[in-house]
C-alpha cells in the first residue's frame, strides 16, 4: 500500500498486460512466422509491464535461437502525431542468437542479449517515448568483456522472416510491430546519427546477418 502527501492511501499501479485474447493472437502470430516455441523465460518481478521471453530454438532452416520478448506492446508509446496513421503505438523486440549460444547462463558474456531484450521493453514506459525503425539505443560501453559492440539498431523484422512478421493484427484494430535488434559498434553508430539508418545499412558488408557475431569486423574496417 502506497500513501500520498496528505495521507490518503494510493493503490500500487498496476501493469499494462495484454488481454487473453491478446496473447492469443499474438502467440499465433510468432508461431507462424517466427516458429514454433515451447520455451518460455518467465519474468519474475513485473513493476510496469509482464515480459516473458519466448526461445524458438535452431532448427534446419534457421540454425539459431529467436528470442522475442511478450509484453512489450501492452503498452502503448508515446509516438509523435504525425506517425499516428501509421499505428505504431505497440511493438515487440527480436533478437537473434548463435546455435551456440548459453541462453540459459547469467555470466554477462551471454546474458546482455536477453537483459537488452527487457531495456528496450521498458525504455517507451521510462522515458514516455517511443521506438521505431531505424531508432539507436547506446549501451555507453561494450556490453560484454568478450566483446566492442556496445548499441542497438532496430530494423523490420522482414528482413530475415518475411514481410508478413513485421506487424501484427489485434482485435481492437491496433497492430503490434516486430523490430529485428541488431547490435552495433561505436562508429557504425555515429554515422548512423551523423547520416541515417538507410546509409548505415548501405554500407553494411552483403554478408551480414541478423544473427549476432561477437567478433564480427566494423563496416568501416576493410
Amino acid at each position: 500500500m502506497f500513501f500520498s502527501k496528505r495521507g490518503k492511501k494510493r493503490e500500487p499501479k498496476l501493469p499494462e498486460l495484454y488481454t487473453e485474447e491478446e496473447i492469443k493472437v499474438l502467440e499465433a502470430h510468432i508461431c507462424k512466422h517466427f516458429g514454433e516455441f515451447a520455451n518460455v523465460l518467465h519474468e519474475i518481478v513485473s513493476p510496469d509491464i509482464h515480459v516473458d521471453i519466448a526461445v524458438i530454438e535452431p532448427s534446419e532452416e534457421r540454425n539459431f535461437y529467436t528470442m522475442i520478448t511478450m509484453g512489450m506492446g501492452a503498452h502503448r508509446m508515446n509516438v509523435p502525431g504525425e506517425l499516428a496513421s501509421h499505428r505504431l503505438e505497440r511493438a515487440e523486440a527480436v533478437i537473434c542468437l548463435p546455435p551456440d549460444w548459453d541462453i540459459s547462463a547469467q555470466d554477462e558474456k551471454w546474458y546482455w542479449p536477453l537483459r537488452w531484450l527487457k531495456i528496450l521493453a521498458r525504455l517507451p514506459i521510462e522515458h514516455s517515448t517511443w521506438l521505431g525503425w531505424g531508432h539507436t539505443v547506446p549501451n555507453g560501453e561494450p556490453f560484454a568483456e568478450n566483446t566492442n559492440l556496445c548499441c542497438m539498431l532496430l530494423l523490420s523484422s522482414d528482413m530475415e522472416f518475411g514481410e508478413s512478421s513485421s506487424s501484427c493484427e489485434m482485435p481492437d484494430g491496433s497492430r503490434v510491430v516486430f523490430y529485428q535488434m541488431i547490435p552495433l559498434y561505436e562508429d557504425e553508430m555515429q554515422f548512423k546519427i551523423e547520416n541515417n539508418a538507410e546509409a548505415l545499412l548501405e554500407q553494411m558488408p552483403d554478408s551480414a546477418s541478423v544473427v549476432v557475431d561477437i567478433d564480427r569486423p566494423s563496416a568501416f574496417i576493410s
